[in-house]
């Protein structure tokens, strides 16, 4: 079954990704959770990926209009754009009706009930009569409207200097996967590392470290990593956690990437490292650096 995404709106903007991800677990396997963003601040709505479209129909029935920090959340499942089709089309607006001319009136009268204004001959003009209109010269074909600034008339506006590229960011294909380390993601939110431990030590994993990443508020992120003495070790523990459950959550454990020789700080030392920065998506195909 193919992962479906719900469209999550009227969200409070206090709410974060990891929050929107603990409340739609009731329903089922939450695959990602991510608040769309201005900036730092977040725009009130966001999308969470389920494991199934069963799933998706579920959480539409469990959280709409369910109150999550305060405000009751609308749910629906996500529309997707069929590849390919073309935009709709505007309808044409319907031609503008021509004006009516202007009615001719007697020098000195009034015209559309409006007095007449000007000389002492009548309309609004010279002492002998209605005034004379003005004749605008006729504008050549393609010439420009108006003249740029200290240069000739029709002359073309000045091409813009292309922006110069921007800076690539830290190249990842410097870091390399690592032969001891694993990072385990969809974590139970009240997972301690005392019981990240446990959960190694039930599945008989000779293991030398294991913990659970948190925020500035002691809160879990939902992710943490474990670490080996060699990498025989390593391979049995991802063959053996993968899929696993524990506490109804389906871990998914990856191999974790290491540090490159550049010195660019893995993922999940970012992740750690933000403090006061909105946090950005969890993404488990994109696994952290382990903590040294």
């Amino acid at each position: 079954m193919a992962p479906t995404k719900v469209f999550v709106g009227n969200l409070a903007f206090k709410t974060g990704e990891s929050e929107l991800a603990e409340a739609f677990s009731v329903a089922g396997k939450v695959v990602s959770a991510n608040i769309i963003t201005r900036g730092p601040r977040s725009l009130g709505y966001g999308f969470v990926e389920l494991d199934s479209e069963e799933t998706a129909k579920k959480a539409v029935e469990l959280l709409n209009k369910k109150d999550v920090d305060g405000r009751p959340i609308n749910v629906e499942v996500a529309k997707v754009r069929e590849e390919g089709a073309a935009p709709a089309e505007r309808a044409p607006r319907a031609p503008r009706a021509p004006r009516p001319a202007a009615a001719a009136s007697a020098p000195g009268t009034a015209s559309e009930g409006r007095p007449a204004r000007g000389g002492r001959g009548g309309a609004r003009g010279g002492r002998g009569g209605a005034a004379r209109p003005r004749r605008r010269a006729p504008r050549e074909e393609g010439a420009a409207q108006s003249a740029p600034q200290g240069g000739e008339q029709g002359a073309a506006p000045a091409a813009r200097r292309p922006r110069p590229p921007r800076p690539a960011p830290q190249d990842q294909a410097d870091r390399k996967p690592s032969t001891t380390t694993l990072f385990v993601a969809n974590l139970p939110f009240s997972l301690t590392d005392a019981e990240f431990a446990k959960v190694l030590g039930d599945q008989k994993l000779a293991f030398k470290s294991a913990h659970v990443v948190v925020k500035k508020n002691a809160r879990s992120k939902g992710f943490g990593f474990v670490e080996f003495e060699n990498e025989k070790d390593q391979q049995a523990a991802l063959a053996a956690l993968n899929g696993k459950q524990v506490e109804g959550r389906d871990l998914i454990v990856k191999i974790a990437l290491t540090e490159g020789p550049n010195g660019g700080r893995g993922e999940g030392k970012a992740e750690e490292g933000k403090e006061g920065k909105q946090e950005k998506k969890e993404d488990p195909t994109k696994s952290p650096a382990p903590k040294k």
